[in-house]
């Protein structure tokens, strides 16, 4: 699977503490306004482990 331009970036802030999961959520929402411009809800749940459950 191909990953989104943000997924790296966004995965190690996550894994080092720097960003939050809602921090995670905002960048789903942006991806659902903007295609290709956030992660993927399912970029979100690899990330963080559970299910994205904003936008729905």
């Amino acid at each position: 699977m191909e990953h989104s331009a943000k997924f790296d970036s966004l995965n190690a802030k996550y894994k080092m503490g720097y960003i939050t999961k809602e921090t995670l959520a905002g960048w789903v929402s942006i991806n659902n306004k903007r295609p290709g411009r956030g992660i993927t809800a399912e970029e979100y749940e690899e990330i963080t482990g559970e299910a994205y459950e904003g936008d729905a």
